[in-house]
Formats: structure tokens, C-alpha cells, sequence
């Protein structure tokens, strides 16, 4: 069997991470380059560097137009909760002193978009977990 689908590293050990995804990162790192990837101006410039390239962006055969969707419904979850956590109106409104009233709406509203952006992750993760019977996506 080869490497990639025995479960196996280069040592010859196996590895309780699965040596089907050799291209993600593990770890602290894997998991910044992760949430700077469902930042919308990440995916915006990525977009646009694939049109620019002329690339079609055809997904593998083994994944469903559906998953597709699904996943990328996720990941604009996690750019909206990213929206809520760094609102320009509440950092600004907070670094240049604002207090009382004005700062909790601004607070509240972001809160309240953090929220959405989580309601639509759990929203689509639990359809993909219902269409997909729960694999690790």
C-alpha cells in the first residue's frame, strides 16, 4: 500500500492523524492559517487571484457539488463571526473612548453578528452531518 493510504509517516509509524490530508497544517499554526482563510477578504483576494490566473477551480471527483455548498456556507459562517469579533464600529468606538450607552450598543451589536455567523455554522454543519452521515469534514 502506499503512504498516503496506510495512515503511515515517513518514520514508518502510524500517525493518529490521518495521512489523507498531507497539505494541512497541524496545530497552533494549522489552526490560525485556518481562521485567516474564513476571513471574507482573504477569500475575496483568493478568488480573485484564481479568476485573475484563469484557474476553474474544479473540485476533486470523490467530493458533491452539495458538500461543496455545505462547506462553504460554513466557512461564510466563520467570516461573519470574524465580522462580529473585529466590528470596526465597536474597536473604534471603544479606542476612542466612548463610554456608556453608545459603547453597549455598539458591543451588543456585535455580539448580536457574532451570533448569526455561529447560528449559521451549527446550522450547516449539522445538514452536513445529516447528508454526509457525520464524517469528519
Amino acid at each position: 500500500m502506499n503512504r498516503q493510504g496506510s495512515g503511515q509517516n515517513g518514520c514508518g509509524k502510524t500517525s493518529a492523524i490521518p495521512a489523507s490530508l498531507p497539505a494541512q497544517q497541524r496545530g497552533l499554526r494549522g489552526s490560525l492559517s485556518y481562521l485567516i482563510s474564513c476571513c471574507p477578504y482573504t477569500i475575496l483576494a483568493k478568488k480573485i487571484l484564481r479568476f485573475l490566473r484563469g484557474e476553474t477551480g474544479t473540485p476533486p471527483d470523490q467530493v458533491t457539488n452539495r458538500e461543496i455548498h455545505l462547506k462553504s456556507n460554513i466557512k461564510i459562517g466563520y467570516g461573519i463571526m470574524l465580522v462580529g469579533i473585529f466590528c470596526p464600529f465597536f474597536w473604534l468606538s471603544l479606542l476612542a473612548g466612548a463610554r456608556g450607552d453608545e459603547l453597549m450598543f455598539n458591543a451588543i451589536h456585535s455580539f448580536l453578528v457574532f451570533l448569526f455567523g455561529l447560528g449559521f455554522v451549527i446550522a450547516y454543519r449539522i445538514q452536513l452531518g445529516r447528508e454526509f452521515g457525520g464524517a469528519n469534514h
